[in-house]
C-alpha cells in the first residue's frame, strides 16, 4: 500500500468514526426517550447499550471518549504526511490503544446480550487502522531516536490534557446537587404512579440512580423475564414496548404514560406531587 493512499484512508475513517461518536453521544442522552435507526430488537439495539450502565465512565460517556480517540487519530494523519515513518507508528499504537477499549466494548455487549450495531462499525474501523497501520510500519524506516522521544512527549502532553477535561467537566462542573426523593416518591406511589423498567435498560438505572436510596419507595414493575419478580405478561396487557415508562393509574385503568427517563418536574406534573417534597441534603 502506498504511503499517499494509506494516509486518505485513514483521515476518511477517522472523519467517519468522529461523526458515528458524535452521534452516539447524542444517542447516550435521547435514547431512552428517541431511540435510534439502529434499534432492532432487545437482542441488537444502539440505545440498550448505548444508554447501559458500562456506557460511562466515571460519569463520562463512552461514545464521547471515541469521538476524542478519533480526533486524534486525524491528527496523527495529518502529521504523517510530513513525517510519516514516524507517525505511522503513533497511528499502530494509538490503534492498539483504542483496540483494548473495544473489549471493554464486547464484554459489556455480552453481559447486556446485546449488540451495538454503530458501535460494532467503529470496533472495524479501529482493528483496520490497525492492522492497516502495523503493515505500514513493518514496511518503513525506523524514525530518528530523539525526534521521536520529542514528538512523542508533546502528543503525550496533548493527549492527557485533552482527555482529562472531560472528566473534570463531568466530575465537578456537572456535578449532581444531592437531594432527598423520599417524601416525593411516596407521593408517586400514593397516586399510583408506577414505573415499568427492566434491569437491562440503562435508562431505568438512571433513573433509580436519580432518586438515590428513596427508589425503594417507588413501584417498579419489571418487564424482563430474566428479571428479579418479572411480570412480563402485565406489561404485555399495557403494551410496554419501551423502558423504563411511566403509567398514572387509576383504579386499574390508564390515565396517562410516559416514555423515557422522566424528570422531577415531569413526574410531578403527572402525578400532582409537589416538587417541594425533594429536600436539598
Amino acid at each position: 500500500m502506498r504511503k499517499n493512499t494509506f494516509i486518505k484512508i485513514v483521515l476518511f475513517l477517522s472523519v467517519l468514526g468522529f461523526i458515528t461518536s458524535l452521534y452516539l453521544v447524542k444517542n447516550h442522552y435521547e435514547g431512552s426517550q428517541q431511540g435510534s435507526f439502529c434499534d432492532f430488537n432487545t437482542f441488537t439495539s444502539c440505545s440498550i447499550v448505548n444508554t447501559s450502565i458500562y456506557s460511562e465512565l466515571f460519569n463520562v460517556p463512552v461514545a464521547l471518549l471515541g469521538a476524542l480517540w478519533f480526533l486524534f487519530l486525524f491528527v496523527f494523519a495529518i502529521k504523517s504526511n510530513k513525517k510519516p515513518d514516524l507517525y505511522f507508528r503513533f497511528i499502530f499504537v494509538w490503534s492498539v490503544l483504542g483496540a483494548l477499549f473495544v473489549f471493554y466494548m464486547i464484554a459489556a455487549e455480552i453481559i447486556l446480550k446485546t449488540i451495538c450495531p454503530l458501535c460494532t462499525f467503529l470496533h472495524i474501523i479501529i482493528f483496520l487502522v490497525l492492522g492497516m497501520s502495523y503493515f505500514m510500519i513493518s514496511n518503513a524506516k525506523k524514525p530518528n531516536k530523539k525526534e521521536f522521544e520529542k514528538e512523542l512527549k508533546k502528543n503525550l502532553v496533548h493527549i492527557i490534557v485533552i482527555f482529562i477535561l472531560p472528566f473534570i467537566l463531568f466530575n465537578i462542573y456537572f456535578q449532581k446537587e444531592n437531594k432527598d426523593y423520599t417524601e416525593f416518591a411516596k407521593c408517586l406511589t400514593d397516586k399510583n404512579l408506577l414505573m415499568y423498567g427492566s434491569f437491562r435498560c440503562g435508562s431505568c438505572a438512571k433513573q433509580r440512580e436519580m432518586f438515590g436510596d428513596s427508589f425503594k419507595y417507588v413501584v417498579e414493575i419489571e418487564c424482563h423475564p430474566q428479571g428479579e419478580n418479572p411480570q412480563t405478561e402485565r406489561c404485555l396487557k399495557m403494551n410496554i414496548e419501551r423502558t423504563p415508562t411511566w403509567i398514572l393509574e387509576k383504579d386499574g385503568k390508564e390515565i396517562s404514560r410516559y416514555v423515557g427517563f422522566a424528570s422531577a418536574e415531569k413526574l410531578g406534573q403527572m402525578s400532582g406531587c409537589d416538587l417541594t417534597l425533594i429536600k436539598e441534603i
